[in-house]
């Protein structure tokens, strides 16, 4: 850890020395990042630090399974860059959990092509919209289930992204490549001579044609073909209730074994008319055995929807170049951004057919918001969570025939510069 913040305060102060010395100007942006950009254009750094104090309140915990906390979910540093005009990279460490530094992305870019760039390095994957967006962005404290049990999340790849207008709609088209991820917990339980195999292929592409003004619709389809993480040729899915305290991942499928790979389809829309945002997506995971096993493949899905409204006016802006929504950026720093949402969420991990049960669940969750300014965000849920008996956790708690549901309040406070 110590060295971690070491690191950290060396690239800080070369970034300000680099601020004394180069001709150019040093100032926030409208989005509350603290950038330094030369005259010319040609380079350009800029922070993008955040911090995010979480915390749970249970209210219906019997077999106290469960416990309420406040931790720190996510300390993150990041410096993104330009050099020479055409070459972009980043650089993303996360610090929260005291004596462990994460890595996040770590990549290099080039965008000296029309509309387009490549990108190598450590990053996200593309599968979905929630996914993909920034956790700053999100208007709900944790992203939903199908999201935290299928996720790709970071891979270290190759990467082409092109956009533009088919006629008078924006598209984006994201199509990778990728082995590993830099930072698997699960990495530590191998021996180092184990041959790691999980390698896979992504593809996004999403449309979002404005039909005036005040409405936009946006419409994508995503793909993922993976292989398992090493030669144990095994796989896994699980989630918590949608929030990270209390730390219990009720469903569960355990390990798959004799798996050749999986392959992950996905679904998404939104819609938003003036200030009200409306956005959903499905995704299905699909297992595939080996050729020589006797198990049959395995099938697990979900999805959500949510309906956002902003209650003094904003909208959060369609990103061209990354084919998602924004920040929202409250109209005024006195009063702030008002937000009220309410999100349904489903995931099924259990599929009688290839004798896996990893439980189902549903869950509501209510919102409200608050942006006082573009560097902080004030969030506080509601969630009433039905699950179903086979999320136990992988047998470790006897839920009863009805599952174990639950309520929580959730409160997460965000701060990024």
């Amino acid at each position: 850890m110590k060295r971690a913040m070491l690191l950290v305060m060396i690239v800080i102060l070369a970034g300000a020395l680099l601020a004394e010395v180069s001709e150019g100007k040093l100032g926030w942006n409208n989005t509350g990042h603290l950038v330094w950009q030369s005259e010319d254009g040609n380079f350009q750094t800029y922070l993008d630090t955040r911090f995010y104090i979480n915390g749970t309140y249970w209210f219906d915990d019997p077999d106290n399974i469960l416990s309420n906390q406040t931790n720190l979910r996510k300390a993150r540093f990041a410096v993104k860059t330009r050099l020479w005009k055409y070459w972009i990279s980043e650089w993303d460490i996360d610090v929260a959990e005291g004596d462990l530094v994460e890595i996040k992305d770590m990549w290099l870019g080039y965008n000296g092509f029309a509309n387009s760039h490549l990108k190598f390095g450590n990053f996200k994957q593309a599968l979905g919209m929630e996914e993909l967006s920034s956790s700053r962005y999100l208007i709900f404290p944790e992203r939903a289930y199908p999201m935290l049990a299928f996720q790709t999340d970071r891979q270290f790849g190759l990467e082409y992204s092109k956009w533009g207008k088919m006629g008078t709609v924006p598209f984006n088209l994201r199509t990778s490549i990728f082995t590993q991820t830099l930072a698997i917990e699960s990495k530590s339980d191998y021996e180092k001579e184990v041959d790691e195999t999980g390698n896979g292929a992504a593809l996004r592409f999403v449309a979002a044609p404005e039909i005036n003004k005040d409405m936009l619709v946006h419409l994508g389809v995503a793909g993922v073909y993976s292989l398992p993480f090493d030669e144990t040729h095994e796989v896994e899915f699980k989630s918590e209730p949608e929030t990270k305290n209390g730390d219990v991942e009720f469903l569960d499928t355990s390990g798959i074994d004799e798996v050749d790979h999986v392959q992950r389809y996905g679904l998404e829309g939104a819609f938003q008319y003036r200030s009200f945002h409306f956005q959903s997506e499905y995704i299905m995971a699909n297992v595939i055995r080996q050729d020589k096993s006797s198990l049959e493949d395995a099938s697990f899905e979900g999805g959500y929807a949510f309906l956002a409204w902003a209650l003094t006016g904003e909208r959060r802006a369609w990103n061209l170049n990354d084919g998602e929504f924004g920040q929202l950026i409250p109209k005024n720093n006195k009063l702030g951004a008002w937000e009220v949402a309410v999100r349904y969420s489903h995931l099924d991990l259990n599929d009688a057919d290839a004798g896996v049960y990893g439980g189902t669940a549903n869950n509501i969750t209510f919102g409200l918001n608050w942006y006082p300014n573009p560097n902080v965000k004030f969030q506080t849920s509601y969630t009433i969570v039905d699950q179903s008996q086979n999320a136990d956790s992988e047998g470790d708690y006897d839920v009863g025939e009805d599952g174990y549901d639950t309520n929580y309040f959730q409160f997460m406070t965000v701060v990024f510069w």
